[in-house]
């Protein structure tokens, strides 16, 4: 039903993009459309990132989600939220770490079942992606919820960071151990160790 693919052709990622202005500035009005006068959703950590898309079985977009990696300007999430004192020292140097964002899931696909089944159909390429990178831990900027869903479907991010605005939604600082996601996960292990 649903198909995630590593966008890597330009009419895929300006659909991406396209996709994210739809779902931030018109429906979830967490960005302003005026800023994207063009309609396409873009920020200056989609250089540094790898986007995934999830189509349906007419070849829409349904789903989306980024994934930061290597960024010489830092992560979104790292960059804008707080980290609890007692976290810093525990954080590794930006090379070791990645954030996944832009997680975006059309209105008509918001139900349990289907984002479920969407977030399912990304795990295993950005899962994969992780080892291949080199990436250690992974931040997200989370609402609660979101937590508690990610967490239901073996995504084990854990707090560490207090609760603020973000983006007009309150969020807090994350971080998922790839070791972690893969104790979960069994069924994505690759033959080669990553540790």
């Amino acid at each position: 039903m649903f198909k995630c693919i590593e966008a890597k052709d330009e009419e895929l990622i300006k659909e991406i993009y396209r996709f994210r202005c739809e779902i931030a500035c018109d429906e979830l009005n967490i960005l302003k459309r005026e800023d994207y006068p063009e309609g396409y959703e873009m920020d200056e950590y989609d250089k540094y990132s790898i986007q995934y898309a999830v189509l349906n079985d007419k070849g829409e977009v349904v789903g989306c989600m980024r994934l930061v990696h290597h960024s010489p300007i830092g992560y979104p999430a790292s960059n804008t939220l707080r980290v609890y004192d007692n976290e810093k020292g525990k954080i590794l140097p930006d090379n070791k770490t990645g954030e996944l964002s832009r997680i975006f899931i059309r209105s008509d696909c918001r139900g349990i079942k289907k984002s479920r089944k969407i977030v399912e159909s990304i795990k295993p390429l950005a899962g994969k992606k992780l080892i291949e990178l080199g990436l250690v831990y992974t931040y997200g900027a989370l609402e609660e919820n979101f937590f508690k869903f990610l967490l239901m479907l073996k995504m084990p991010y854990r707090r560490i960071g207090p609760y603020m605005n973000y983006s007009g939604r309150i969020r807090a600082l994350y971080i998922m151990d790839t070791e972690e996601f893969y104790k979960l996960n069994k069924e994505f292990l690759l033959e080669k160790s990553y540790i």
